[in-house]
């Protein structure tokens, strides 16, 4: 099924210019994967040199009310700033789209994620996340974004249901 749909552009389209305007969601319909819709969202890299890989999860940038997306900082960050979480390279300075909700691959941090567990970002690497069971219960419910389908050492990739409010 094309991803380009009525959009005009493919959700792995990249560029220096934008082509939509910034926060249009695009909805994947479902598909034959039986791995239901997706959601991604059109933002713009804010980083002053730093491009998004596969996987990385980003977060609104707080210097802006726009869809300016920074890699999420090594600390507990609240589920609400989360935009979404890289599924391709975006360079920094361009715009494209970053995947915001359905079944996502995700990039642990300094930890493992375990199947079954809840996930937020990872305290400790930026743009990375990890279960959360290692948080107190409070930051827990205050910073899960996502759940795992799948086990994945630390730096490797997750897939994962992703819920992103930011």
């Amino acid at each position: 099924m094309s991803a380009t749909r009525t959009m005009g552009i493919s959700v792995t389209d990249v560029d220096t210019s934008a082509k939509l305007p910034l926060g249009f969601v695009y909805r994947e319909p479902a598909s034959g994967d039986n791995e239901g819709e997706k959601h991604w969202i059109y933002v713009f890299n804010d980083e002053a040199s730093t491009a998004w890989a596969q996987g990385n999860v980003i977060v609104r940038d707080a210097a802006t009310t726009t869809y300016d997306g920074v890699l999420s900082a090594a600390a507990v960050v609240p589920a609400y700033s989360v935009i979404g979480v890289a599924q391709h390279a975006i360079a920094a300075g361009s715009y494209g789209f970053i995947q915001r909700r359905g079944i996502a691959e995700v990039l642990a941090g300094t930890g493992t994620i375990d199947v079954n567990e809840s996930i937020c970002c990872d305290g400790s690497v930026a743009g990375t996340a990890m279960e959360s069971s290692a948080l107190s219960a409070a930051q827990e419910f205050s910073c899960d974004f996502g759940w795992a389908t799948e086990n994945a050492a630390a730096a490797a990739l997750a897939t994962c249901m992703i819920n992103c409010l930011g």
